[in-house]
């Protein structure tokens, strides 16, 4: 999808269409709106039967005057209103303008028709889905007709993606002006299928929008006179108990980091588990450490650039105690899987360590790690962002609809993304791509952004019956596409 990058909420969609309506009278925008709609709809087949369904607000407004034009042009279209018509000025306007011998229905039978157009609620949804309307959404649903939704399929809540009971599931949904957090956040973007973003002219506030889609930052030049040491280095800290999982995530991690483009990725070992990594990394990738003493001192007098912590980390207390001491330390750290735990052991102390740290930190849960700390209100993005706030730290919160939150209340929308990735190793990829990228001198929220979005790349590339080294692999490709595209 080639979209717009600014999100708008509801209310700053409707702020966007008051400061419009100074200028232009609300009425010849409604139409405006349904001529759009109008015109990627016309080239329907005229031997299609059409209903549109249609609301009493000022989207079942645009759902008349789409259904008056295709009217206006011989096309088989009818009109169902099952919670009345035309309870606003702009569509008792567009009802007006409709033929006296329009057929308005009174009860239909959905597979009748071919081509379904939902103007029910759009972005406007302030009721509950009473009874009779979740039976039609869902016989709607199920009927073999193709659906178009205006705006926002109805039921869908526009800025959390949320349904209450049932939604119409579109075909296509033709929003205007910019997308709405609902089209990407899940369950919303589910219901939503192919999305059509259409220019009706409403006044630019991009800069008023907090909410913006994930687009990948600049990737940096490789320069002849680049050597393994100029293009950093990422620090991934093993786990103790390296067996199966464990061995496998920081392998992946580390293999991810130096796939990004870091000129090395150096795994913190325990001296007795070296001949678990010894044939499949090289000696110089290895740095041995004999207790966890001897760890603090490395990471104490090592120049390190970035630290991936938490990737095959057992839960005990000396691990905690690690988790402490990297939180006071002044490198940039990336903190995924297991660390989560650790935090939720400790949760006042790491909250007010996180959140007077200087360097960047990254926190990358999923949905059960994010459960662990932070409050979970179904508000994807509110609580990505108040997680942000709380320990001054990038949020990553994974999942099919990633959120991106930032201390400063930005949020980045993932739309880009791959059922498939839910796989084993997937997020310990993830996190190596993250701090390599980091070691790269990449700012923070670029090295989130850019990893996210890689990664979600690779996933839609394999697609079914990926695993976390097939992904390993597909990086370079991505960062070759992009390189090609600056």
């Amino acid at each position: 999808m080639n979209l717009n990058p600014y999100i708008y909420s509801q209310n700053l969609m409707q702020k966007a269409e008051m400061e419009t309506f100074k200028k232009e009278n609300s009425f010849l925008v409604m139409q405006k709106a349904a001529k759009t709609c109008f015109n990627f709809i016309i080239d329907i087949d005229s031997n299609q039967r059409i209903l549109v369904v249609c609301g009493p607000g000022n989207n079942g407004g645009d759902g008349i005057l789409i259904a008056k034009y295709l009217y206006d042009k011989q096309k088989n279209v009818e009109l169902y209103a099952p919670l009345g018509m035309a309870t606003t000025d702009d569509s008792s306007k567009a009802l007006a303008l409709l033929n006296s011998s329009f057929p308005i229905k009174q009860s239909v039978n959905l597979e009748d028709y071919d081509i379904i157009i939902d103007s029910v609620f759009g972005v406007g949804l302030s009721r509950p889905i009473t009874k009779e309307l979740q039976i039609l959404f869902q016989d709607l649903n199920d009927s073999r007709a193709r659906v178009i939704s205006i705006d926002m399929p109805s039921g869908v809540q526009t800025d959390t993606g949320q349904v209450d009971s049932v939604a119409i599931k579109a075909d296509t949904t033709l929003t205007f002006h910019r997308l709405k957090p609902g089209h990407l956040l899940l369950p919303g973007k589910e219901y939503a299928g192919t999305i059509k973003l259409l220019d009706i002219q409403l006044e630019n506030l991009d800069n008023q929008t907090k909410i913006f889609l994930n687009t990948p930052p600049p990737i940096k030049k490789i320069n002849n006179a680049d050597h393994k040491y100029s293009r950093g280095t990422s620090y991934i800290i093993a786990g103790t108990q390296l067996i199966g999982a464990s061995k496998l995530a920081a392998l992946a991690a580390s293999q991810s980091s130096l796939r990004s483009g870091a000129g090395l990725s150096k795994l913190l070992i325990a001296k007795t588990n070296q001949e678990v990594f010894k044939p499949h990394l090289l000696e110089e990738m290895m740095m041995l450490y004999d207790n966890q003493k001897k760890l603090f001192e490395i990471i104490q007098k090592t120049n390190i650039t970035s630290l991936i912590f938490g990737c095959g980390i057992d839960i005990n207390q000396d691990n905690l105690e690690l988790l402490r001491f990297l939180l006071n330390q002044p490198i940039n750290l990336v903190l995924d899987a297991s660390a989560f735990s650790l935090i939720e052991q400790d949760k006042p102390a790491c909250f007010d360590a996180l959140y007077k740290r200087e360097a960047t930190t990254i926190l990358t849960p999923h949905k059960g790690e994010f459960e662990k700390v932070f409050e979970n209100t179904n508000d994807k993005i509110n609580d990505c962002i108040n997680a942000a706030k709380q320990t001054n730290s990038i949020i990553l919160y994974k999942g099919s609809d990633t959120v991106i939150g930032t201390p400063s209340c930005k949020a980045y929308l993932n739309h880009s993304s791959s059922p498939h990735l839910a796989t084993a190793g997937s997020g310990d990829v993830l996190a190596g791509l993250i701090g390599g990228l980091l070691a790269q001198e990449y700012k923070g929220v670029e090295a989130t952004k850019l990893a996210c979005y890689i990664h979600s790349q690779c996933g839609i590339r394999l697609g079914r019956g990926l695993i976390a080294s097939d992904l390993i692999k597909e990086i370079s490709k991505v960062l070759i596409n992009l390189d090609s595209n600056n």
